[in-house]
């Protein structure tokens, strides 16, 4: 439910009818209909950028809980306004609104898991987050399409039913979030002891007087003694020593999370399917809900492999399935110029990068980063990686249809998508620490922090 509010904004307006009217009350016209798509693009991912950079820094100061709350009255607000408005500059507060929520909610809700979350359940509860945004893909396509088939265009019915039915999941969430408890983690960093252990013991389902939940409560004391014994955490100290080789690893795990060119797959793939000569019924409504189906459905194997196999073996072996994917897609396009049914095998190829991404990549990302980083710097480094995320997420939201348009829309884009799938198979293979199984108090010693004492808590030279 908290992840599912996302997908509410991937909505392609361009079939749905233009729905905005510009400032001086005219309709805007085709000429000027790339502008306004690259307008309600960039200011929703612009508020994405901002929110998660804001709240990196706020998440430790309101506390999880609250601050995924906001995010939700957030978008409520956001979809408000896009939904009623109708000229171009107040619909775009709006998506600046809805792209704040969506910032906050995607830096704030991982870590809000994985410091809720056992040891030995956290890579798949953490996975929980990517299987809601598969699931919200899935039914905003499906509703999308049903509006699309269903309901006349009058007075742009479609595109603010569409985007009006945001609001449902964002009340939701701020019904539901409103009965879970704060992370203990978060309780123990602002020394309130008592409750952090009373919510141990009701996630953990034992009594305070458990001989588990007081040994998990002592380790979280001892951790969070020990980060006070170092100070306030600085920005400087991102990018230098131990943290600063965690904060890389975030970058650049999320940059290329959003290189695979998952979506490229999920945003464009009509203008993918056209160019393999299908139908444009097929390419408008079958096929896109076919991709995000097959998303939805194989994040469950992620769910269930990641504290198996564990972080480092599903990014390794998934960026070669995304390879294997993007250089079918390639063969088969070219293939299909003589051979037009020869199309369905870049198809199959499709399902494939989808398969290995929804498995792998899609998920572990935002496992992995939120668990990495001691509970002092967490929000930043949560902050930095998820900003990382966006910003790619910006430009290859610019860049794709300009080169796609360059390479006439022939099948070159994927060698390109392919050697980024290459470059994170040697990343995943060299530069990534696993993490399985260990506590969040543990993981730091992985990237080279000094061990502490049981007793005390202090670090042992």
């Amino acid at each position: 439910m908290i992840s599912f509010q996302i997908q509410f904004n991937l909505i392609k307006l361009d079939s749905l009818g233009n729905p905005i009217y510009g400032d001086d009350g005219k309709t805007i016209d085709a000429d000027n209909q790339a502008d306004l798509e690259s307008w309600i693009t960039s200011t929703f991912l612009f508020g994405c950028i901002i929110g998660a950079a804001i709240f990196s820094v706020v998440c430790d100061r309101l506390g999880r809980k609250r601050s995924i709350i906001i995010s939700g009255v957030l978008f409520a607000i956001g979809g408000l306004v896009q939904c009623t408005v109708s000229s171009l500059g107040p619909f775009l507060v709006g998506r600046v609104i809805s792209g704040l929520a969506i910032g906050t909610a995607s830096m704030v809700v991982p870590i809000y898991i994985a410091e809720t979350a056992p040891a030995a359940t956290r890579g798949a509860l953490t996975t929980v987050y990517q299987l809601m945004i598969t699931m919200g893909i899935f039914i905003a396509t499906a509703i999308n399409s049903i509006i699309m088939k269903t309901i006349d265009d009058l007075n742009f019915t479609q595109w603010r039913l569409a985007l009006g039915m945001q609001i449902v999941p964002s009340i939701l969430l701020v019904l539901l979030v409103s009965f879970i408890p704060e992370s203990p983690r978060w309780l123990a960093e602002k020394d309130r002891h008592e409750q952090a252990i009373q919510v141990i013991s009701k996630l953990r389902g034992l009594d305070v007087n458990h001989s588990e939940v007081v040994a998990e409560m002592k380790e979280i004391q001892d951790s969070v003694d020990f980060d006070k014994s170092l100070g306030d955490s600085t920005w400087g100290e991102m990018f230098r020593g131990s943290i600063g080789k965690r904060t890389l690893i975030a970058i650049v795990n999320q940059s290329f999370q959003q290189l695979t060119g998952i979506n490229v797959i999920l945003y464009y793939s009509k203008d993918i399917f056209n160019a393999m000569g299908f139908a444009s019924a097929d390419t408008k409504i079958a096929f896109p809900l076919a991709n995000t189906f097959i998303n939805m459905i194989s994040t469950f194997p992620g769910m269930w492999s990641v504290d198996r196999f564990g972080r480092k073996t599903l990014l390794f072996w998934g960026a070669l399935g995304m390879a294997i994917g993007h250089a079918g897609v390639f063969t088969f396009f070219q293939l299909s110029k003589s051979n037009q049914p020869l199309a369905w095998g870049a198809i199959i190829s499709v399902y494939v990068f989808l398969i290995s991404y929804a498995m792998t990549w899609g998920p572990v990302v935002w496992s992995y980063q939120a668990e990495i980083f001691p509970l002092r710097v967490r929000s930043k480094g949560t902050g930095i990686g998820t900003v990382a995320n966006w910003v790619w997420n910006t430009i290859i939201a610019y860049a794709f249809p300009q080169v796609f348009s360059a390479l006439n829309k022939g099948p070159s884009v994927y060698w390109i998508f392919f050697s980024f799938c290459a470059l994170m198979f040697v990343w995943a293979g060299t530069m990534i620490k696993e993490t399985k199984g260990l506590t969040l108090e543990q993981i730091g010693e992985v990237f080279g922090e000094e061990k502490r004492d049981q007793e005390t808590g202090a670090a042992k030279n």
